[in-house]
């Protein structure tokens, strides 16, 4: 089954906003799922799990998944917090009734590069095989997860099939990514995917949805003949306003919705 959700980032932006846009228009505009953006302390405590289910449950709104701190450390301390911090995520997914976690890495070349992820994920696959949960892990630009490489030295070294790759469209082109290739060889390990556009390739610069080059549903149509089951999550970036200038409005949100819509095979 494909199901669509939306990133609580594109309502909410950036800030600690206890999600109240998300709450507000994702029901307008017609999403059930949300992919929970908890980068903050107060948004990953059992507290605030009572009111996510709380709100979620009024809402009719339903947990897809939810995005945590980047993965990685430089030193046995922050290894250490590291993994403490994903398996609360891993705890958190559950509290809302979701299986899966997503999270990017530190700058490239910082905290601990590749191999504090490595590190960081011997001790996670296993809790996340024993407690069903699903790690995915966003490639950024400029990134310790960033290119196809990247991905074979984890993928290598972590074998568990509950580590995948979470494929960001918009992050990949501005890599310069070719994702054609790395869904060719290794499209089974891609657990989740997040749809974002980016106006050049191998430049970032995110924009409004049909106004740059990423080719987002070739990226959907090849992983869907692949057997791609799992969640496609939207992303209006933030960052967009901040190139061109001008507010965002329902009508931006809508789109994607739209967009992306005639691929869910699991009602809407």
């Amino acid at each position: 089954m494909i199901r669509l959700a939306a990133a609580s980032l594109s309502f909410d932006g950036f800030g600690d906003n206890n999600f109240v846009k998300t709450f507000e228009l994702a029901p307008q505009i017609g999403y059930k799922y949300i992919e929970f953006n908890c980068w903050y302390p107060s948004t990953l405590t059992p507290a605030k799990m009572c009111d996510l289910n709380e709100r979620m449950s009024k809402t009719g709104l339903k947990a897809a998944a939810i995005h945590v701190g980047s993965f990685g450390g430089a030193n046995r301390d922050d290894l250490a917090k590291d993994v403490c911090h994903k398996i609360r995520a891993m705890q958190c997914a559950k509290e809302l009734g979701c299986r899966r976690i997503s999270a990017s890495g530190y700058d490239r070349g910082g905290a601990g590069g590749i191999e504090g992820i490595i590190e960081s994920l011997k001790e996670l696959a296993p809790i996340a095989e024993e407690m069903d949960v699903l790690i995915c892990l966003e490639n950024h630009a400029k990134n310790n997860l960033e290119n196809i490489d990247d991905y074979r030295r984890i993928m290598d070294a972590i074998p568990s099939q509950h580590v995948g790759i979470n494929i960001d469209t918009g992050h990949f082109d501005a890599a310069g990514v070719d994702m054609m290739r790395l869904i060719d060889e290794m499209g089974d390990r891609v657990n989740h995917i997040h749809v974002k556009e980016n106006k050049f390739f191998g430049k970032k610069e995110f924009t409004r949805f049909g106004e740059g080059i990423t080719d987002n549903y070739a990226v959907i149509e090849a992983m869907i003949e692949r057997g791609y089951e799992g969640f496609l999550t939207v992303e209006l970036s933030p960052e967009i306003g901040e190139h061109d200038g001008r507010p965002f409005t329902m009508d931006d949100i809508k789109k994607p919705y739209a967009l992306f819509s005639k691929y869910v095979t699991d009602g809407m």
